[in-house]
């Protein structure tokens, strides 16, 4: 990216371009070292300075100012709109609810799937049977911080003799589960009257852990 600036103020930004080199009567030429002092202002390099933004914001306004050599721009960050930041908020608890109803129940030991599938199986079935789940196991997995934290992993899958019906109201009340924290937090979102407020909502709290697969010892 390069910026002509003639005393304080861009006349041009963007690339080596043809329209530039005729600017700044170089056609023709390759791009020079920057900066470079030409008859109608002084090429430089820019940098952008990206806001962290935060949560339901989006990049803003931009304002630029010549620091050393180099034409600098900030970029400011800017909230979304109150329905915007809701239909945001929205979305996400839709995903987080999926993800977590879908993602698998332990029961007595033995991970079940709870896709969408699985939960209708499930449902049909009723007192002892043979069915295909997973081994668990506790592993310390470690966090980004260097500690370990010991968490049930999904193992190999096998047969089992199962309890039917255990599984199948254990399953029932994982999925009301998920459903219920996604209301919570949707009368929450929904209640909020600025996207300050909505930024103060935990959506990540409060929902069941979805167990990881086993990474190995």
């Amino acid at each position: 990216m390069i910026a002509l600036e003639n005393d304080g103020n861009v006349t041009y930004q963007g690339s080596w371009t043809r329209r530039l080199q005729e600017m700044t009567g170089l056609v023709g030429n390759a791009q020079p070292p920057l900066p470079h002092a030409t008859s109608v202002g002084t090429l430089r390099a820019v940098e952008i300075i990206k806001p962290s933004l935060q949560a339901y914001q989006r990049d803003g306004a931009e304002s630029g100012e010549l620091a050393g050599d180099v034409w600098k721009i900030t970029v400011a960050a800017k909230d979304l709109s109150l329905q915007q930041a809701t239909a945001q908020a929205l979305s996400e608890i839709a995903a987080t609810r999926y993800a977590v109803e879908t993602g698998g129940v332990i029961v007595s030991g033995k991970f079940f799937s709870t896709d969408r599938d699985s939960q209708a199986a499930i449902a049909r079935s009723s007192g002892s049977v043979a069915w295909k789940c997973c081994a668990t196991v506790t592993r310390d997995i470690k966090q980004l911080d260097g500690s370990t934290v010991s968490t049930v992993c999904v193992g190999a899958a096998e047969f089992v003799n199962t309890d039917m019906d255990a599984v199948k109201a254990a399953v029932t009340a994982h999925v009301s589960d998920a459903y219920a924290r996604e209301a919570e937090l949707m009368a929450a979102i929904n209640a909020a009257d600025s996207v300050a407020a909505l930024r103060a909502i935990d959506l990540t709290a409060g929902w069941a852990s979805v167990p990881p697969p086993d990474p190995g010892s």
